[in-house]
């Protein structure tokens, strides 16, 4: 060999140094270099034996893949992890940039990082690149893991915006993304915040998002899924003479009971093209797919907006020695069974793990335009003749008040008699005449009039402390407590009772100083409030029955409907939850709820119908029926100047009606002399208490006025009716 030659040799030498490696597929460098550790299902190298439809799903990750996000709303347990796992494998070896992987929780970022840490150790290639984990060394921890190329692995929660703000990186993975806020600290979606962290690379870029989805309507993965290819895995009939391609749907799932014992011992699929059965023995045949040798693959039912893939795969193809056919039929009938006494749990439970759908709540299935049909025609702010305690709920707005005021009759029973928007800053002081709050005083001073003619007072008002005006909610329910103004707060926590047995004190800013513990602050089991409506929104009469009147706003309709519960997975356990989406109003949902913790507050829950009649005989005697005039409309008090009804001084406090303890035959007198037609003004009771065990002793009687004149009962003919004001009081 001379000079020349070997020249020739290094300079050939040096070309194919430097040429850079082959492109391997992400399912070609699983199937070469992954390792599946000791502790799993299959240990030893990794092989699409097990997974035949996670092939494709690989392929569409590679880098050379045109598409830029990967979707994959799948069953539990099919092969979302490992997946994910094998493509950042394949990034750290082949690929080498930053990498963002995202989970729900922390408790979930510890596991996935666990994960990482363990194919780390089993794959040689990537022992090599990553340095090894020390007490001391910050390459290699929970939450980063640095590798060669100058790149790092980061691991954190999708719940904080920070978190989605601090990375720039070309690879992101987000994992159960419906377990997931749908507005991540007020800064919007968590999909559009991560995918901001690739803005510089441009095409070169790729998301893989994975979850099992949730509550349709509400459901994120649903909404990736309908942006892509919406694949299915077809699989053919493994009769000769069949041969259909196909995808396994519950429409075709079969399952039979013993006809001695009664348990099930057989479930099937039927297939759609001839009709035969097909028992999961015949899964052995049917799901390889093409490159293993088989017919089966993904078929694409949608064009997608063209940078989008996206698969779904239910638990029906899971590979024999994992869950069976038959495992699935008995937890489906279970679900079935459930479902009939009125539990959606364990159905949608099925629907979201096991088949990767998203569930319809039929719980919620009402619509607006139902409860437009079943509205009623009663007379607004009048109390049907069965209702006899009224309340009033408040939720706040930047720039608005809205009102419900609700009449309650025994059993729980109750209708909405009015609601109001008061449209204004509640940043301006109540002392203010036209003000929010001032206005809110005159509705809260005017009586109701009531079916038999008679005037009611409200029993107690609240209002809902939560949103930007807190602060101004704080200082107007301290100043009105006396009068039975309750300031109110939903709970962060699950199942609470729907009104707390005791108040949190909190503090205050009054007039520019700070008063510790100046206002009560009453927390409401709101998903427990909203389940218990939820639960008799159906209902037209009796007991717990909503009614709801013709001449309330179309939007109030709509807004009752809005929210739906959803099941979200808390440390391994399904936690129940109401959402609305994004942007929509949700304000009669939410005094709806409110006013049903006033009447708890009251203990309207546990009065009886001796209670109800006692209330009812002392508020309305049956001998002043005769003479009671039909209820007349009360006037729009967003259209009536606030002077109008606000000018007249406050009365002097009404005694106290027990209705629980033997009461007199004659009505009480009060203090005042009547007042005029149509302008009747009285103090707000104490709030309602529930019934005394024991026989309490009477309530003090006022003392009698001086002598008067009677007053000539009017007539719905010549005048409006000019009654005693009567006020709906609790038992003590």
């Amino acid at each position: 060999m001379n000079l020349a030659d070997g020249y020739s040799l290094m300079l050939e030498a040096a070309i194919e140094a430097s040429r850079p490696d082959p492109e391997l597929r992400c399912d070609e460098w699983a199937e070469q270099y992954m390792v599946l550790p000791k502790s799993g299902p299959q240990p030893g190298p990794f092989r699409f034996d097990r997974s035949y439809p996670a092939r494709r799903v690989h392929q569409v990750l590679s880098p050379n893949h045109p598409a830029k996000r990967v979707v994959a709303k799948v069953a539990s347990q099919m092969f979302k992890t490992q997946t994910a796992l094998n493509w950042i494998g394949s990034l750290m070896h082949r690929r080498p940039r930053n990498i963002l992987a995202l989970e729900p929780t922390d408790t979930l970022v510890k596991r996935f990082s666990a994960r990482v840490s363990t194919m780390i150790r089993s794959v040689p290639e990537l022992r090599e690149r990553v340095a090894a984990a020390k007490s001391r060394d910050s390459r290699n921890t929970t939450q980063a893991k640095d590798f060669l190329g100058d790149a790092t692995l980061y691991m954190n929660t999708a719940g904080s915006a920070a978190n989605l703000a601090e990375v720039s990186a070309p690879y992101i993975y987000i994992d159960e993304i419906d377990r997931l806020d749908l507005d991540v600290d007020g800064e919007g979606d968590p999909v559009e915040l991560a995918e901001a962290r690739a803005t510089q690379y441009a095409n070169d870029c790729k998301f893989l998002y994975t979850s099992s989805p949730g509550i349709e309507g509400f459901s994120k993965i649903d909404t990736l899924y309908e942006m892509g290819t919406k694949e299915k895995y077809f699989v053919p009939c493994p009769h000769d003479d069949c041969g259909h391609l196909h995808s396994l749907e519950m429409e075709y799932f079969r399952y039979a009971r013993d006809e001695e014992t009664g348990f099930m011992d057989r479930a099937w699929f039927v297939c759609p093209g001839c009709g035969a059965d097909i028992d999961e023995r015949h899964k052995v045949t049917m799901l390889p797919d093409e490159a293993a040798g088989g017919l089966a693959r993904w078929v694409s039912t949608a064009k997608g907006d063209g940078e989008t893939v996206s698969f779904t795969l239910s638990a029906f193809y899971m590979p024999i020695g994992a869950i069976t056919w038959l495992s699935l039929a008995r937890q489906l009938a279970r679900a079935r069974d459930r479902l009939k006494r009125g539990d959606h749990e364990a159905m949608q439970v099925f629907y979201n793990t096991r088949l990767g759908l998203s569930y319809k709540n039929s719980e919620s299935t009402t619509t607006a335009e139902q409860l437009r049909r079943r509205a009623e025609d009663y007379p607004m702010r009048v109390l049907p003749d069965a209702a006899l305690v009224a309340t009033m709920a408040v939720d706040t707005q930047p720039n608005r008040l809205e009102v419900q005021i609700e009449a309650w009759g025994p059993g729980m029973e109750h209708w909405v008699i009015d609601y109001i928007v008061l449209n204004g800053s509640p940043t301006e002081s109540a002392d203010v005449p036209g003000s929010v709050w001032h206005r809110l005083d005159t509705i809260r001073r005017t009586p109701l009039l009531h079916a038999s003619g008679r005037l009611i007072m409200l029993s107690a008002y609240g209002i809902d402390s939560g949103g930007a005006n807190t602060q101004d909610v704080y200082n107007y329910g301290q100043a009105r407590k006396a009068l039975n103004c309750v300031v109110l707060h939903g709970s962060s926590r699950p199942n609470r009772p729907i009104m707390g047995s005791a108040p949190s004190k909190v503090d205050i800013d009054w007039g520019g100083e700070k008063v510790k513990g100046g206002v009560e602050l009453w927390t409401v089991g709101t998903d427990v409030a909203k389940d218990w409506l939820s639960n008799r929104m159906q209902l037209t009469e009796g007991g717990g029955a909503m009614h709801f009147q013709l001449d309330l706003p179309p939007e109030w309709f709509d807004m009752m409907v809005v929210e739906q519960p959803h099941t979200k997975w808390r440390k391994g356990r399904p936690v129940r939850e109401w959402v609305k989406p994004n942007g929509a109003r949700n304000e009669a949902w939410d005094v709806s709820v409110y006013n049903l913790a006033l009447a708890h507050q009251l203990g309207l829950q546990k009065w009886s119908a001796l209670d109800w009649k006692r209330l009812r005989d002392k508020l309305i005697p049956p001998n002043l029926d005769l003479f009671a005039v039909a209820p007349q409309p009360a006037p729009v008090f967003d259209s009536v100047p606030a002077p109008v009804l606000a000018s007249a001084p406050e009365p002097a406090p009404v005694v106290d009606i027990a209705p629980a303890v033997p009461v007199q035959p004659e009505p009480i007198p009060t203090t005042e002399p009547e007042p005029a037609a149509q302008t009747v003004q009285a103090s707000v009771p104490p709030p309602m208490q529930p019934p005394a065990s024991e026989p309490a002793a009477p309530a003090p009687v006022a003392p009698a006025p001086a002598p008067q004149a009677p007053v000539p009962v009017a007539t719905a003919i010549n005048r409006p009716f000019v009654g005693r004001r009567i006020l709906s009081r609790g038992i003590r």
